[in-house]
């Protein structure tokens, strides 16, 4: 037990395996540019809901990400929501059972979507009426 507790310079090659384990390769670093939506509310329903949009890029030539999340909806579970780049559908997203819908991914995936630029618009729409809205802007 004591040759254990005793320092010895294979413990550093642990620690560096480890470290790498947990903290390897990832998707993203550092960051080139994020692009944030303010959403406002369109319909009186959704006032409670805690709306988030955010599309980022990357300087390592990482793949750009998108991250669209809505959360506390007062809508059942599947229920669907639409959401809109410029008027051009992105997504139809279900409630999830925590009454949340999200729409996240990169663009290294098998999922395609649009670049999003300054002042491009995002629209949530759900049962064919306009309830959320937000346009891109650099975040501050």
């Amino acid at each position: 037990m004591d040759y254990l507790m005793q320092f010895h310079w294979w413990y550093i090659l642990v620690g560096i395996i480890l470290f790498f384990i947990f903290f390897g390769k990832k998707k993203g670093g550092v960051v080139a540019s994020r692009l944030t939506a303010d959403m406002q509310v369109l319909d009186e329903r959704f006032d409670v809901c805690k709306p988030e949009a955010d599309f980022t890029t990357f300087k390592n030539d990482s793949p750009e990400h998108i991250d669209i999340e809505i959360e506390r909806l007062p809508l059942k579970v599947n229920e669907e929501l639409e959401f809109l780049i410029n008027g051009n559908p992105l997504a139809t997203v279900k409630v999830k059972p925590n009454f949340e819908a999200e729409y996240d991914h990169w663009a290294d995936e098998d999922i395609e979507f649009p670049i999003i630029h300054d002042g491009d618009e995002l629209i949530v729409v759900y049962d064919n009426a306009e309830v959320l809205k937000g346009t891109f802007r650099p975040n501050q």
